[in-house]
Order: structure tokens, then sequence, then C-alpha cells
């Protein structure tokens, strides 16, 4: 097997959600001073790669201490968005079913690329200009019985929401049926086939709405 690793490098550099913090990692021991190396960090859970639960948006659904790690590790396919990506601009669901073409997405992991995150992860444009999902888009994958959604752009996106129109509604659209979101991969391109096995593994954070993640692609060869 070959493992590729999906996952953003964990740092001060990485783009947060707009309103949250930058990541913050600060010494508590030195080896010039202690021998040994420890610190402390702070950050939001939503920062970098990482997994939202249910209750992320769902007030009564599932935690991330509480999502089986069977929805988020297993068969996987790789969609690939790259030709339909425009910057500030919604994937359709004309597109994003012609990416999929016949895949059957059944209890299969979607993973959806992009190339945005492998290009802005550090960049202000990250959040700001993002490609994102048509709330159709979304409405029609939770409908093939996809088991998890992995994204490598911020699902939610476009200009601000009419007053009374949630501002999030892909968020709601997939959270709420349950289809946990496996949020900022990179080296999508690394994987160079369509069908693979995922493997995401949050933090159980206790009653948490999310979880950072180390994420990988398990390739045959």
């Amino acid at each position: 097997m070959h493992l590729i690793d999906l996952t953003i490098p964990w740092g001060p550099e990485v783009e947060p959600v707009p309103g949250h913090p930058h990541i913050y990692d600060v010494p508590i021991h030195h080896h010039e001073l202690h021998g040994l190396s420890t610190s402390y960090a702070t950050f939001s859970i939503h920062t970098g790669t990482h997994i939202d639960a249910p209750y992320h948006f769902i007030k009564d659904g599932l935690t991330i201490d509480r999502v089986p790690l069977e929805w988020l590790n297993g068969p996987a396919v790789l969609v690939d968005l790259r030709s339909q990506a425009r910057p500030g601009q919604p994937f359709t669901v004309d597109a994003v079913q012609a990416a999929a073409g016949d895949a059957d997405l059944r209890d299969r992991r979607a993973v959806l690329w992009s190339g945005w995150a492998q290009a802005k992860w550090n960049d202000r444009a990250f959040y700001r200009d993002n490609p994102y999902l048509s709330n159709e888009a979304a409405q029609w994958l939770v409908r093939t019985g996809v088991r998890a959604l992995g994204v490598d752009f911020a699902v939610d996106g476009g200009p601000p929401k009419p007053p009374g129109q949630p501002k999030y509604p892909v968020h709601l659209i997939t959270l709420g049926a349950d289809v946990c979101l496996i949020e900022n991969l990179i080296n999508l391109n690394q994987i160079g086939r369509r069908h693979f096995t995922l493997l995401a593994m949050p933090v159980p954070v206790k009653n948490g709405n999310g979880g950072p993640a180390r994420v990988a692609a398990w390739v045959d060869e």
C-alpha cells in the first residue's frame, strides 16, 4: 500500500475561517534549557484540515466524539471538479453529476477536488474567493447516499445571503443528513486514481462540534 497525506501542515500560517483565530503555538520547554521540547496551543477546531460533526449546525446532531469512525473511513471516490472551478462561483448540480459520472457514491466517501486548498490554504483568499457548492449540488450528493463528503474548498460561499435565508445552507443540508464534512484537503493530485480508501481520524473532542484530523489516502500499488 501507499499512503498519501491529505492534511494541511499545522501552523500559524494556516488561514482560519473569518472571525476565528490563527493557530497560536507557544513553547513551554526548550531543549537548550530543559533538555526536552513541549508547547501549548490555542486554535479554532475549524482551522486547517478538520472534520465537521453534525452538531456543528444541528442542535441535536451527533458530536464528533460520537460520530462512528466507519462513516469517515473506507472506500472513496475522487470527483475531479478542477475544470469547473472558478473563484467565487458555485459548482452546479450538473457539474458535480458530470464529474461523478457513473461512479456509485452510495455508502462511499465522495472527495471533491477543485485544487483550491492546494493553492490557497495560507492565503486570505482561501475563504474570501472560494468556489463553493450550490444547494442543489449538495442536495444531490445527499440523495446519492454518500456516507461522508471530503472537500478542498469551503462548501458555502458566494454573495451575502438575503435576510431570513441561512448563511451556511450547504452545511445545513449535509450535516442535517448526517453527512460529515472532511474539510480542507490537499495533495489530492497525488492520488492518481478515481477509487481509493480514505482514512480520516478526528480528535474525539468531548461534545465537540468538530475535530482536527489527520487525513490520508490509502492507494494499493
